[in-house]
């Protein structure tokens, strides 16, 4: 592109205002693509994160809800054998049966393949208080005293507990649950065990979708899980489906990706089947049940936050270009009015007017420039004057010359000693001409080192505002990471008041069944020892909920003392950054000042080396005359010759000398107007 083709860049002021109005616009340009594209990951990443959270919580959920129901499921199968003890025990006491009788119908009932199966592979069992398997459907009679999991259970005799144990046939140990109850008059232990993997028939499935429901994941978001076959334990509206096969808008198997990597998150597109906006997924293997538990919300109002910022970083790109142009109008319009003075008055000199002078506009590069002109054109305007002294006396000793030869001799003695002072002078201010020429193109140089130096400046600032920048944002991220974490444990609030709830209704159901268990009389009795002991799980459940909520209280008060100090911290880094910002500016200033000036001491020193060249062609004109005048002094017989070539000389030099006006010289006119 050519920019001679455009008026406003054929001066200096203009071309700059292009140039600098050109790299502005650049510059915003990739500030606002990289604000966009950092924003577009920071939101991106942020939705991963909390979707991360949000399927972890619900990974802890259900591994609570799992330990919970296979603790109630193997406790109350452990304390239905120990009913079955504890009633044949009181026929023997009636009388009804012998000891070693009821005690072989309780053991035959609880290694009963069915009565006694739990899960695949689990059991009943009973064990005696000195850790012999006396009740046991594989290893009846073994003494496992010397097992440390046994010897636990000779410690708590009641309550669950929790092993490593490989079955006969199987090469690797799996995680084995229990659940101990004491009977003490036989000195027996009930025990109930299985292999926690086993417990997904027994789980209630529609309770725990349930549970699933009540946790808020974004805007339309939801949670689902998904066992090793691709089949929807939990989905709020397909629970029970097998999707390994479906793939979504895109053709993925997404399911199937899932079940692979077991964790990590996903961009889905549309739901799975078909259908619906873009939706990320973040997703955990939760190994007992061998599951994956995933949370899904759709990216819409991510896509809205960024057109938003898309449409806000053009805008700011348009406004910063109109207000740097203006900017520039304004600044580069008051910097080079100085250099359009100094353009007049060498416009006047090339006309032969040397009464013109610089005004002083300035104290800087500039101002020193004129100043230094200035003084050239008056020694220049000194010597002229002098010249064209010297032209008269040469003209009127040549018009005497033909008079007489003595005359003509003495004459031409004093005509070459004033030549040769006038070239003694002209040499001089040659000197001073090539001294100003050098200083002119020292300060050139300066002025050049200058706007690199400032330019390097420039540079540093800019890369200091791009560090505020990232300090900034990173700060940001760091408060919205503490605020979601407010927000998780809000939610936390929810869950432990679904608890409380629970609790309160199991209490009313246990206190009814004690009061049905005591109206039946002794039917009732071993129905009220369970009510009796559901309502003790509910009040322990209810303690617990209470110090998980002081627990709760005191993360709520560190995550607010937190958000505060992180506030307080953006306030400096904003600070800072308005520092860095408002010195940038005064940066661009003196760049814009340095370079203006580079270029105007290079066009000043273009000036001066062709007033130096003239200065020269002069001198070496007088040095001619000097040598045509001795030439004349020592040869007589040429003297009408010599007087005709000096005639012609000296109206040749005076021609020169004419076309020049100085103040001198008006002032001499007006002096000799009022003597006449």
């Amino acid at each position: 592109m050519n920019l001679r083709r455009f008026s406003f860049t054929r001066s200096i002021a203009g071309k700059a205002q292009a140039i600098f109005s050109a790299v502005f616009l650049l510059v915003l340009i990739v500030l606002g693509l990289i604000i966009y594209t950092t924003q577009e990951r920071s939101l991106m990443d942020r939705s991963r994160r909390e979707l991360a959270n949000v399927s972890d919580l619900i990974l802890n959920m259900v591994d609570i809800y799992v330990d919970k129901a296979i603790q109630n499921y193997l406790r109350a199968t452990a304390e239905k054998a120990r009913d079955l003890a504890i009633y044949h025990y009181k026929l023997y006491k009636w009388g009804k049966l012998s000891e070693e009788d009821a005690y072989l119908r309780v053991k035959t009932i609880i290694i009963d393949p069915v009565f006694g199966r739990i899960g695949e592979t689990g059991y009943l069992a009973g064990v005696t208080g000195d850790g012999v398997l006396d009740i046991h459907p594989f290893s009846e009679g073994v003494d496992g005293s010397d097992q440390p999991f046994v010897q636990r259970a000779m410690e708590m005799k009641n309550g669950f507990l929790s092993y490593q144990w490989r079955n006969v046939g199987e090469k690797e140990a799996r995680e084995k649950v229990g659940y101990l109850s004491y009977f003490e008059p036989w000195d027996l232990i009930l025990w109930a065990s299985s292999y926690r993997s086993e417990f997904k028939t027994i789980l209630d499935v529609e309770d725990l979708d349930e549970t699933l429901k009540s946790v808020s994941v974004g805007d339309g978001g939801y949670t689902f899980i998904l066992d090793r076959e691709g089949r929807l334990v939990a989905h709020p509206t397909i629970q029970g489906r097998n999707v390994m096969d479906i793939a979504a808008d895109d053709g993925r198997l997404y399911v199937q990706e899932m079940i692979e990597k077991g964790n990590g998150t996903m961009l889905i597109a549309g739901e799975l089947g078909g259908g619906g906006s873009d939706r990320l997924a973040a997703f955990r293997h939760y190994p007992e049940m061998d599951w994956v538990i995933a949370a899904v919300t759709p990216v819409d109002p991510v896509y809205a936050q960024l057109n938003k910022i898309k449409y806000l970083v053009l805008a700011a790109v348009v406004l910063g270009f109109l207000g740097n142009y203006l900017l520039m109008s304004w600044l580069f319009g008051r910097l080079m009015r100085p250099v359009g003075r100094i353009r007049q008055v060498a416009d006047a000199v090339s006309d032969g007017d040397l009464s013109q002078r610089i005004a002083a506009v300035s104290e800087d590069e500039i101002g020193q420039v004129a100043g230094q002109i200035n003084g050239l054109m008056d020694n220049f305007a000194h010597i002229l004057e002098r010249i064209r002294a010297a032209s008269a006396v040469l003209l009127s000793s040549v018009q005497n010359l033909s008079s007489s030869a003595q005359e003509i001799s003495a004459t031409s003695n004093q005509q070459a000693a004033s030549i040769k002072e006038i070239v003694t002078t002209m040499e001089d201010s040659d000197k001073l001409a090539k001294s100003i020429a050098n200083r002119i193109n020292e300060v050139a140089s300066i002025s050049n080192n200058t706007k690199e130096a400032v330019t390097d400046g420039f540079d540093t600032i800019r890369k200091s505002l791009e560090k505020m920048d990232e300090i900034k944002s990173a700060n940001a991220e760091r408060i919205g990471g503490v605020r979601s974490l407010g927000e998780r444990i809000d939610s936390i609030w929810e869950i432990v008041n679904i608890i409380n709830g629970i609790a309160d209704q199991t209490k009313i159901i246990a206190f009814n069944a004690e009061l049905e268990a005591s109206t039946a009389g002794d039917a009732g009795k071993n129905f009220k020892i369970v009510a009796s002991e559901i309502r003790r799980l509910a009040d322990g459940t209810v303690h617990s909920t209470g110090e998980i909520k002081a627990k709760i209280n005191e993360i709520q008060q560190s995550s607010d003392h937190l958000i505060l100090s992180s506030e307080e911290v953006t306030d400096k880094i904003s600070e800072g950054w308005d520092l860095s910002h408002d010195l940038r500016k005064v940066f661009d200033d003196i760049l814009g000042s340095s370079e203006i000036s580079a270029k105007s001491a290079d066009h000043i020193a273009l000036s001066i080396n062709q007033q130096v060249s003239t200065f020269e062609q002069i001198l070496l004109t007088l040095k001619q005359i000097s040598e045509g005048i001795d030439n004349f002094a020592t040869s007589t017989r040429s003297m009408t010759e010599a007087s005709g070539d000096l005639q012609e000389t000296a109206d040749g030099l005076n021609d020169l000398v004419s076309g020049y006006r100085s103040g001198e010289e008006e002032g001499e006119r007006g002096e000799a107007e009022e003597e006449a």
